[in-house]
């Protein structure tokens, strides 16, 4: 099974819809969003961009969460879970939340083949904690807050027969 992670759009519709549009996104089976979508519109761009299950961890820029949960009402496919997701895709257990620091604590505990995470738009796409691949996708919206600079708006795909990522950037 592929799986396409994705985090951190921040409001970015060009590279939303960009990303949306490579043929490699469309043809993964489900899609896990790190959090920080920003505005509940986002969920309407999903929603109509993708088919396939979608699960969402909110970040710490998802302030209207009754506005996401309304709008994803329009979408069965759209799942949101709040500040965690745990669950089962192709076989592997999964867990996410937003912050790097929490996810962390997820991975070290065990328990999970994969934990993703967002927040600090730093691409990390190989780490190993404690038998557990740990992923951050960079950002959608190709820029870091902290040092005020442009970076590659980037996302992954993982393939969970071998917990082997590829990186795409737009």
């Amino acid at each position: 099974m592929k799986i396409v992670i994705v985090s951190d759009i921040h409001d970015h519709v060009n590279n939303l819809k960009k990303a949306l549009a490579i043929p490699e996104l469309q043809a993964t089976e489900a899609m896990l969003c790190c959090g920080d979508l920003c505005s509940p519109f986002i969920i309407k761009l999903f929603g109509q961009g993708y088919s396939r299950p979608i699960h969402i961890a909110l970040g710490n820029n998802d302030g209207d969460v009754a506005a996401f949960i309304g709008i994803s009402k329009d979408y069965p496919n759209i799942n949101i879970h709040g500040e965690y997701f745990r669950g089962e895709l192709g076989d592997k257990s999964f867990a996410m939340n937003h912050y790097p620091e929490k996810a962390r604590i997820l991975a070290k505990n065990g328990g999970f083949d994969v934990v993703c995470y967002g927040h600090n738009h730093n691409l990390s796409s190989n780490e190993t904690i404690n038998n557990t691949l740990f992923v951050n996708p960079g950002t959608l919206m190709g820029f870091h807050g902290g040092s005020l600079k442009t970076i590659p708006a980037t996302f992954l795909i993982l393939d969970t027969e071998t917990l082997e990522t590829e990186v795409f950037e737009l």
